[in-house]
């Protein structure tokens, strides 16, 4: 797999990697989601992240990782004193996820005496495909056509904090900034969800992702 993975970074970045510090390994891990633009709020939905990554060390203090996930998004809500008609309510959207993430490890930095070497903070994007979709109403399927998008484009922050040689614990937030669903140049709402803005000020519902995962390297 990890001659699989050397492929992948000589394709995307075009260097020769002979010379440089290379590793990949497996993801794993769980979620914590809401959808901006469905009014409820919370993140009440659970789902999984699971796959592998791969990454060059650029220097001493950062590194670059590609990352090929199946994560699991959504919304859930069980609100029936406020939504009456509506309520249980679920938005399942399971994506094939293509994350780029830089990394900084803060092995420079002391505090009190202690060294940070063991926290890494991290920022990237990630472009999710759609490949399943599931939406409920009071336990009825909601049957729409192609009411979700195929790509979305996301953004990443978080830190990870290695509790092990080869073993870090990361969590992140991951939202979306492009539209989950088909967007509009105006404000939309039928009374169970209001379209809400962000990238390119377009209305539209987006995903919002709070996502704990171990990163093994192998």
């Amino acid at each position: 797999m990890k001659r699989f993975l050397l492929l992948i970074f000589v394709f995307v970045f075009g260097a020769n990697l002979s010379a440089q510090n290379f590793f990949g390994g497996l993801i794993a891990g769980g979620i914590m989601s809401q959808v901006g633009g469905d009014m409820r709020g919370g993140y009440n939905k659970l789902g999984v992240v699971g796959g592998v990554f791969a990454g060059l060390n650029l220097s001493e203090d950062i590194d670059v990782q590609l990352e090929l996930k199946y994560i699991q998004k959504g919304s859930y809500s069980a609100d029936m004193e406020t939504w009456i008609a509506f309520d249980p309510f679920l938005i399942k959207l399971d994506y094939l996820d293509l994350p780029v993430v830089f990394g900084y490890n803060l092995n420079k930095i002391n505090v009190n005496g202690v060294n940070l070497k063991w926290l890494k903070l991290e920022c990237g994007v990630s472009f999710d495909v759609l490949v399943n979709y599931r939406q409920e109403i009071r336990g009825d399927v909601v049957l729409a056509s192609d009411p979700w998008r195929q790509v979305v484009f996301n953004t990443i922050v978080g830190a990870r904090v290695a509790v092990k040689e080869n073993v870090e614990v990361g969590l992140r937030a991951i939202n979306s900034m492009t539209s989950i669903c088909n967007s509009s140049k105006y404000q939309y709402s039928n009374g169970n969800v209001t379209y809400i803005r962000r990238l390119f000020n377009r209305y539209g519902m987006f995903n919002d992702v709070l996502q704990i995962a171990v990163f093994w390297r192998i």
